[in-house]
């Protein structure tokens, strides 16, 4: 059995996969135009990390951070109002979704071997960049 891997993905909110829009002759595209660019961001991340392919059933747990509003903030810097967790779209299961397919062939060797899966969604804290802190564990 392998060892744990965690690594951070940062420079972007993360994006949704699996919402899908019909323009028209049968056809659907992805609704997130954005998706593409993050799937690229997190599996570039993955690979610079030069880990091996892990082969086999795995837990992945990963915790989407997101930028805060502007209306979380007041003159005086951060409202006491505003909320920590994220409880607005996009939805964590199609977060996973996206995470997962970007992982595929570049630290796990397919989607399908993801056995156990947690999702947390919050805002960032301070000075923290949006993205994702990605955690893969072997069973």
């Amino acid at each position: 059995m392998s060892e744990a891997v965690t690594f951070r993905v940062s420079g972007m909110a993360p994006q949704p996969k699996g919402s899908k829009r019909h323009v028209g002759g049968g056809r659907l595209i992805e609704s997130c135009k954005q998706l593409p660019a993050w799937m690229k961001l997190v599996s570039s991340t993955a690979a610079a990390l030069g880990a091996p392919m892990i082969v086999g059933p795995i837990s992945l747990s990963a915790v989407f951070v997101f930028p805060r509003p502007k209306g979380h903030f007041g003159k005086r810097g951060l409202k006491p109002s505003a909320p920590r967790w994220h409880a607005v779209k996009p939805d964590g299961d199609k977060l996973l979704r996206g995470l997962a397919d970007s992982l595929t062939g570049v630290m796990i060797e397919d989607d399908a071997r993801v056995v156990s899966f947690t999702g947390t969604k919050r805002y960032a804290v301070g000075d923290e960049l949006p993205g994702a802190v990605i955690t893969i564990v072997p069973l």
